[in-house]
């Protein structure tokens, strides 16, 4: 048998406790204290559709005594109880990640928050909602492998169907059967379970991560993706393939980082590339040569970097001084 790498293995946190939403919605959440360091930064990590706290696990031991980190799973999944009826919406993300925040972040502390995927839509639907709170909790922000409007559209996971358009990009705007195809083989859990366990697996890594991935990277992916149940599955999959939160990225004021990998086929780098131009102060982007769509686990080197370096960064700080160097 294959050891499991340290870096795979969950470390226990300092406290768990749960935060309830307001619509009723309660919320598992992690705090990993830096030992002897109480005046350690703090950073909040948001996983994405799917998945759980513990994605974050190889992130959490690079930063892992130079950052107090809250990790929580988002609604519906990991620990965290269902989703309740009507609460499959941004709005419904936004005020879980506002309840962790009242709960996690003192008074006089801020955070550098970080949202992969379905938590980076959550963090920017935060910023529209409330927009005293990011002001007043949210020191600076990571949007990592994320994307806030024309999702289908734009995923690169169902091959070209019919005529492409002449010189178009990978990512380029899907025609009307690649996006009904991209709809379908994304939104069906049921079919997904009823596959055998090899092919289940094969086939979400083929959506979710490139060939750069590791067996051990792949295997743990595949695992946390396939116990979202079903019914969180399909519930944000519907509320994803109409989502557009570009109206709410203005509201997203503080310096903020976006990093992508490069094979991202679920939010390919036109989203990246797109709100670093939009973002009202924008602190680089980052691009992963080789990476997929899963990056805190598959490049948790850059994925660390980014958090520790925008929080030790002075929030204060010229919008010059906080633009990255490109990662591999």
């Amino acid at each position: 048998m294959t050891a499991v790498p340290a870096d795979f293995r969950p470390p226990t946190p300092a406290r768990r406790l749960t935060v309830t939403s307001p619509d009723g919605a309660r919320i598992a959440v992690q705090v990993h204290e830096p030992a002897g360091d109480p005046d350690a930064p703090t950073a909040v990590l948001v996983h994405g559709w799917t998945l759980s706290a513990n994605f974050w696990v190889r992130v959490v031991h690079r930063l892992a005594g130079q950052v107090r980190m809250v990790v929580y799973d988002q609604r519906g999944h990991g620990r965290s109880g269902p989703v309740p009826d009507g609460g499959f919406t941004a709005a419904a993300l936004a005020d879980d990640l506002a309840a962790v925040l009242a709960a996690t972040v003192p008074g006089d502390r801020t955070a550098v928050v970080t949202g992969h995927s379905m938590g980076g839509m959550a963090l920017v639907a935060f910023a529209g909602r409330y927009p005293d709170a990011l002001h007043r909790q949210v020191r600076a922000a990571l949007l990592a492998s994320t994307g806030l409007e024309q999702l289908l559209g734009r995923m690169t996971v169902v091959p070209w169907v019919g005529r492409r358009p002449a010189n178009a990009p990978d990512d380029a705007a899907s025609g009307p059967v690649r996006l009904a195809l991209t709809r379908r083989a994304l939104g069906d859990a049921r079919a997904l379970h009823l596959m055998p366990l090899r092919l289940a697996r094969a086939t979400l890594v083929r959506v979710a991560m490139s060939r750069t991935a590791t067996p051990q990277e792949r295997a743990y992916a595949a695992d946390l993706m396939l116990a979202c149940p079903q019914r969180t599955y399909e519930g944000f999959a519907r509320a994803l393939a109409e989502l557009d939160l570009a109206g709410d990225l203005p509201r997203l004021d503080v310096p903020t980082r976006v990093l992508v990998g490069t094979a991202d086929r679920l939010t390919p780098p036109w989203h990246a590339r797109r709100m670093a131009a939009a973002l009202p102060c924008p602190a680089g982007l980052v691009q992963v040569a080789g990476a997929g769509h899963l990056t805190p686990l598959t490049a948790p080197d850059a994925v660390a970097a980014a958090v520790l370096d925008l929080a030790r960064r002075d929030r204060e700080a010229r919008p010059d001084q906080w633009v990255p160097r490109t990662h591999g």
